[in-house]
């Protein structure tokens, strides 16, 4: 059996990270003597320029609480003026404020503050593009920003002086399919990918080109060497491949408007698999097993141009894979051959964030879904001749993959940013068609096409295939 491509769940990164923060303060706005009616919303405009302004303070929140426990702002480096005039306009009503003032017993309360003219967010984010190797987007951040009465003023008839504190940041959006960190871009591997329903003595090769992969927007290359060895006269096997990829997308590079993938070299999750026969006849055989995959793939990260990292996925999990097979040939030309499996992971993946450009922070974990595969294979020989010299048979033959995620991996966050399977379980139908040419009884060559059937959950276009088989006795 050659077997389709299956690239795992469908992973998905989205959201924004904010990487600079500056201020805009206008202070020493004073409010009107005789104040606008009750329902209307306040507006001051005074001279400017407006200084832009570079500090630790993060939000209006802080200043809050660092005024109300009696202490002073830290310091501030000046970034930039805004040749406008000072101004704010409130977002809530006179009699709201009014209200908002009397209700708390302590000063320094917030005035929110509808989002300042135009001219404030180009003056900031010009300094934001010339200090910053990373394009971004510049956002008022209005959770961020507000008003407060100088000196503590817990009330407003008329006169006060008001401090607005507007506050920007430098934000990088990402909103992109990564690969999944269970088997780190290389696809997940099962036993009907060039497997065997019987015991077998053999080594072998395959070969993958899978076109236009979802989590990496282009071609992937695989090649897959392995061997297989059997014990008590063919009772049992061991068998072991080593994936690996010349183009593999688990580096991504973002410079805030684009990402683009690194094609690397890379090697994927080493697969064992024990498979037993478990019964026999002239004419059927039926066997069973447990796959081992083992974690040996690489972490998928998304890092910024200037390599500040923005996310990492670790590939923790060991996954459990157990299947049974079946052969079934009536005479001596036709035959059938499956493998049900299920595929479970013994534990969740590390993720790993930096919504802020403080770092990467463990964000959570997220789990690979457990998945039921089903495959089946019909074919015949086509041709055959056992005491030719070359060629002994031709065989084509054709195949039917349903791949089924029984739960989903779920969804991490940290800030405004996300990772996680945002669309839900998975059911995929591939099919193939291939064409196997057999040497002297021994050695077999394979050359396949498999092409995805479904068209709403497509993780690749097609893939073309080469298997090499040798057996060995």
């Amino acid at each position: 059996m050659v077997g389709d491509f299956f690239g795992g769940s469908n992973i998905r990164a989205r959201g924004s990270a904010s990487f600079d923060r500056l201020f805009v303060y206008a202070d020493d706005l004073d409010a009107p003597a005789t104040l606008p009616p009750g329902n209307s919303i306040m507006s001051i405009s005074e001279s400017g320029p407006v200084g832009i302004f570079d500090t630790s303070l993060m939000s209006v929140q802080q200043a809050q609480s660092i005024f109300r426990g009696g202490g002073t702002l830290p310091g501030v480096t000046l970034a930039g003026t805004i040749s406008a005039n000072a101004s704010l306009t409130t977002s809530d009503t006179i009699s709201q404020i009014q209200s908002q003032l009397a209700s708390t017993p302590q000063g320094y309360d917030i005035v929110l503050l509808q989002t300042p003219s135009g001219t404030y967010a180009a003056a900031v984010d010009s300094i934001f593009q010339s200090r910053n190797t990373v394009a971004g987007t510049t956002v008022y951040n209005s959770s961020a920003s507000g008003a407060m009465i100088q000196g503590g003023g817990d009330s407003l008839n008329g006169g006060e002086d008001l401090d607005a504190y507007y506050f920007y940041d430098h934000v990088i959006n990402v909103d992109t399919a990564i690969a999944d960190a269970a088997n780190g871009s290389v696809g997940s591997l099962k036993i009907a990918e060039g497997g065997s329903v019987l015991p077998q003595d053999r080594v072998f090769f395959r070969y993958s080109y899978i076109g236009d992969v979802a989590y990496g927007g282009g071609g992937l290359s695989r090649f897959t060497p392995g061997f297989e060895k059997s014990f008590l006269n063919q009772l049992v096997s061991f068998e072991v491949r080593l994936p690996f990829v010349a183009d593999a997308a688990t580096n991504i590079t973002a410079d805030g408007r684009s990402l683009s993938t690194n094609s690397d070299a890379k090697v994927g999750n080493v697969m064992m698999y024990f498979k037993t026969l478990l019964l026999e006849s002239t004419n059927y055989a039926i066997s069973g097993g447990l796959g081992l995959a083992l974690p040996s793939a690489e972490s998928i990260e998304i890092n910024l141009s200037n390599g500040s990292p923005l996310l990492r996925v670790a590939n923790d999990s060991v996954q459990i894979q157990p299947f049974l097979g079946g052969l079934y040939m009536p005479g001596d030309k036709w035959f059938a051959q499956g493998f049900t499996q299920f595929s479970f992971a013994t534990s969740d993946n590390t993720v790993y964030l930096n919504p802020d450009g403080n770092g990467l922070q463990q964000a959570g974990s997220i789990s690979d879904p457990s998945y039921l595969f089903a495959d089946l294979a019909v074919g015949c020989f086509a041709y055959r001749n056992d005491q030719a010299d070359y060629l002994t048979a031709i065989i084509p033959t054709l195949e039917v993959h349903q791949t089924t995620s029984l739960d989903d991996a779920g969804s991490v966050s940290a800030g405004n940013l996300q990772l996680g399977n945002f669309s839900g379980t998975t059911s995929i139908t591939s099919a193939v068609l291939a064409t196997t040419f057999e040497f002297g009884l021994h050695t077999h060559l394979t050359a396949a096409y498999a092409f995805p059937v479904t068209s709403n959950e497509r993780q690749y276009d097609g893939a073309f295939r080469i298997q090499y088989n040798r057996a060995l006795r």
